[in-house]
C-alpha cells in the first residue's frame, strides 16, 4: 500500500494525504496506517513495512515481528500485542497514547496538518531558518514579513490564519 510522495516547488518531499486524519475512537490499524503516511525518511517514499519490522525487532529482545505481521496490522486484520504500540509509537516519534487516546491523537494530527499546511504554503523553509533565533531577532523577521505582505496587498496575517 505503499503511496509515491509528492514533492513541493523546493523539492521536498511531503506524504501524499491519501490517508485520512483518524477520528475520534479510530482503531489501531487507522491510527497506524496515518503515521507511514505523514512519517517518512528522506526521499519520501512511505516505509516499509518490513524495514519498520526490522528497526522495532531492534529495540526489544522480548519482540520480533515481520512485515507481514504489521501489513496484518494495518489492514486491521490482527490486533497488536500490548508490547507494540509502544515499539510503534518510539519508531514514529508519538506517545504510545496516540493508538489509545483521542486526546492525544488529536494533538498529533493537529501537528502533522500544521506541518502539512506550512510545506504546501512554502514557508517551512524560513520557519526552519527562524531555528536558534532571539526573541528579539523572530519579532524583527515578522515586522519584515509583515512589511513586505503589505507591500504586496496582502492583509494582515494573524497566529489563527494556520489553524
Amino acid at each position: 500500500m505503499a503511496h509515491e510522495a509528492e514533492t513541493t516547488d523546493t523539492g521536498t518531499p511531503e506524504p501524499t494525504g491519501v490517508v485520512p486524519v483518524p477520528g475520534p475512537g479510530a482503531p489501531f490499524h487507522e491510527r497506524l496506517n496515518y503515521l507511514f503516511d505523514r512519517v517518512r525518511p528522506p526521499g519520501g517514499k512511505e516505509f516499509s513495512n518490513a524495514h519498520v519490522a526490522r528497526e522495532i525487532s531492534s529495540y526489544s529482545n522480548e519482540v520480533s515481528i515481520t512485515g507481514a505481521y504489521i501489513g496484518q496490522l494495518r489492514r486491521g486484520e490482527k490486533t497488536p500485542t500490548i508490547k507494540l504500540p509502544p515499539l510503534f509509537a518510539r519508531f514514529f516519534g508519538v506517545k504510545p497514547r496516540f493508538f489509545f487516546e483521542d486526546e492525544e491523537r488529536q494533538n498529533v494530527t493537529e501537528q502533522f496538518e500544521l506541518l502539512r499546511k506550512l510545506t504546501q504554503a512554502g514557508v517551512k523553509q524560513i520557519a526552519l531558518r527562524a531555528i536558534g533565533l532571539s526573541s528579539k531577532g523572530r519579532g524583527e523577521v515578522m515586522k519584515k514579513l509583515d512589511a513586505v505582505r503589505e507591500e504586496e496587498g496582502l492583509p494582515p496575517a494573524s497566529d489563527e490564519d494556520l489553524l
